[in-house]
């Protein structure tokens, strides 16, 4: 039996129009009463540019895709030469939402034809249906003969979909089932900020660079532009500078962060140097945490 409590999945449902109506209210009956939500339907009947770019955003916000495929192609979009249901079904592959088909056994589709005539089966594109039917058959896919079939396909294959985790679905909003583990993960996160917040001002008073502090001394080299020239060039202090460096390596020097070589004309980066530079690079990993938990 489905958890309605839990979540309602939304099912976008694709077919042809004029030879499965039949099949497509029984489709709606199964989604619904198994709990879940039917979309798309007969709010669409595929057949030009605009509606398709519509279909895709309820596909892209359907939890699961159904075809149903009968014996017709369907009305075919001139830029491609596919049927705009062949065109729901590659765009519902490409996003990779979970998908299955219902697909008329070829027995039923002859009895069809008896009974309809040619209307009943595809004469223009035969060999295009044959092609996309053949494309259905590699993903999962339950075969009818006829709208009770359908029925019992869908009722059976939402049961097993409706058990993943990572479909959204819809949850009531007076739904408490998961709201103990919603406030856990929340307080989590607020007690991460909080102690993410206290490591990141605790930076700016416990260690001392020539009497300053990391955050003084941060606010010093960018006032005086040292600190995107020192972060930038950190790696290169034990090459020889030229004389358009050499004002700005006495002036970290003068702070303590580099030591001047004079003979060879060097300028390497020291303990209380890399010291900071370790600090600012965690203070940027932390506020970087912060923003992620934002």
């Amino acid at each position: 039996m489905v958890d309605f409590i839990r979540k309602r999945l939304q099912v976008f449902v694709s077919s042809t129009f004029t030879d499965l109506v039949n099949e497509r209210q029984a489709a709606v009956e199964a989604i619904l009463t198994a709990g879940h939500i039917p979309a798309g339907m007969e709010l669409f009947t595929s057949g030009d540019e605009s509606q398709m770019d519509v279909i895709k955003q309820w596909i892209d916000e359907s939890d699961v895709y159904l075809l149903i495929l009968g014996g017709l192609y369907g009305s075919v979009e001139p830029k491609s030469g596919k049927s705009y249901t062949e065109l729901e079904y590659e765009y519902a592959l490409s996003k990779d939402k979970p998908l299955f088909a219902c697909v008329i056994n070829d027995a039923a589709l002859e009895q069809r034809v008896r009974a309809q005539g040619t209307i009943a089966v595809e004469t223009q594109n035969a060999q295009k249906l044959k092609k996309f039917r053949k494309l259905t058959l590699t993903k999962m896919v339950r075969f009818w003969d006829d709208a009770k079939d359908i029925k019992i396909s869908i009722g059976e294959t939402l049961s097993h979909i409706s058990h993943r985790d990572d479909l959204i679905g819809w949850v009531r909003a007076t739904e408490q089932a998961n709201m103990p583990a919603l406030a856990d993960e929340i307080a989590r996160l607020s007690k991460e900020n909080a102690l993410l917040r206290s490591q990141v001002a605790s930076g700016s008073v416990h260690e001392s660079y020539n009497g300053l502090t990391f955050k003084q001394l941060s606010d010093l080299l960018m006032e005086k532009h040292l600190l995107e020239a020192l972060v930038k060039n950190v790696e290169e202090l034990n090459h020889p500078y030229g004389s358009d460096g050499t004002k700005q390596m006495f002036q970290l020097a003068e702070l303590g962060i580099v030591e001047i070589i004079v003979r060879s004309h060097r300028a390497r980066i020291t303990d209380a140097g890399r010291s900071f530079l370790n600090k600012l690079e965690y203070q940027r990993v932390c506020n970087k945490k912060l923003e992620e938990n934002v």
